[in-house]
């Protein structure tokens, strides 16, 4: 469960995806994005940023451009979300920002989800500018009804920034970088980081970067002309017995080293670019049919 960057790219100029899924969890990642998710059904999880929202069916979320989040949801459980070019509401998000990211009022944002999905699906003349315009009135409704913020500049600085720039920090030094270093980076105690990391990240400092080292390690591995071998690989991702190196990598890949194939792919891999494309959806979600 890394937070990565998803770079979403649209058919368009409409530059509005909108989609339903049933079953929808995710790993934490981050877009450029704005994002706005409504429960059609059953219970759903999201972690936003360090705050944490539990939604019942007609609740909704609003997430700003590179916010950090993820989502999971209960068996049976639908959720609708419409992520956009945040340009489209420009006005009001280069200014603004919602007091909390659950909303506290009822918009018709369902029956908005259902109209976008019908203009891509149908695709009548101005469609593209049907979609943009159906969101930013329906921004425009929330950003009336809800308690707001006003933007300051000091928020560029704020630890869910300085996360970020960890995760960079990380898949540099990954070989050697240790819990203290990372929470001296972060300029936080070691319980308090150790807390904050679990929260925003679902999981421990040691989970996160075993991973990143066991992606790193696969590339090793199924890199033919290096010919390293596991001991070596082992070495170089940090690991100080082969025995742990084994059974750190069994644990994540479900694997021993030598039954990887070359064209074995974690599903969980860090992405190192804004260039690189990543989608968090787990595998058990559904994506539903997105006409109506």
């Amino acid at each position: 469960m890394l937070a990565n960057f998803e770079k979403r790219s649209y058919e368009g100029k409409e530059r509005v995806w909108v989609g339903r899924y049933r079953n929808l969890h995710n790993l934490p990642h981050w877009h450029l994005e704005s994002e706005l998710i409504y429960i059609e059904r059953g219970k759903t999880f999201i972690s936003h940023n360090h705050q944490e929202y539990s939604l019942d069916s007609g609740d909704a979320v609003f997430l700003n451009s590179q916010d950090i989040h993820y989502i999971k949801s209960e068996e049976g459980s639908i959720v609708g979300m419409a992520l956009f070019d945040s340009a489209i509401i420009h006005d009001l998000v280069s200014r603004y920002r919602l007091k909390r990211a659950k909303l506290e009022h009822a918009y018709p944002i369902k029956e908005c989800f259902a109209g976008i999905r019908r203009e891509l699906s149908d695709r009548p003349p101005f469609f593209e500018l049907q979609c943009r315009e159906a969101i930013a009135s329906l921004m425009i409704q929330i950003f009336r009804g809800e308690d707001l913020v006003e933007k300051t500049a000091k928020e560029e600085g704020t630890a869910i920034s300085n996360y970020k720039n960890l995760l960079d920090e990380i898949e540099n030094k990954y070989s050697y970088i240790t819990f203290s270093d990372a929470a001296a980076f972060m300029g936080l105690s070691e319980p308090y980081f150790s807390k904050f990391f679990r929260k925003i990240s679902g999981m421990t400092f040691s989970q996160y970067l075993n991973i990143v080292k066991m992606e790193h390690a696969i590339e090793m591995l199924q890199d033919n002309p290096s010919r390293l071998s596991v001991t070596e690989v082992s070495t170089q991702c940090g690991f100080n017995t082969i025995r742990h190196f084994n059974r750190i990598f069994k644990d994540i890949t479900g694997i021993s080293p030598r039954q990887l194939t070359s064209d074995y792919v974690l599903d969980i891999r860090p992405i190192r670019t804004m260039q690189d494309a990543f989608n968090p959806t787990l595998q058990n979600s559904e994506l539903l049919q997105e006409t109506v």
